[in-house]
């Protein structure tokens, strides 16, 4: 690759990272509780509750 090509502006940033690591914790946390919500109407509709 060319030098000049290598200095336009997609470079990794520590606010990049920051944000893309904040935004996966975030989604990860919303899948679990979804699972966890999951689980918990699973079990009711076996158990029967109510």
């Amino acid at each position: 690759m060319k030098p000049q090509r290598r200095e336009t502006g997609r470079r990794v940033t520590a606010e990049l990272i920051t944000f893309y690591t904040r935004r996966a914790h975030a989604l990860r946390a919303e899948a679990y509780r979804e699972a966890v919500r999951a689980l918990w109407r699973a079990l009711i509709g076996i158990f029967g509750g109510g």
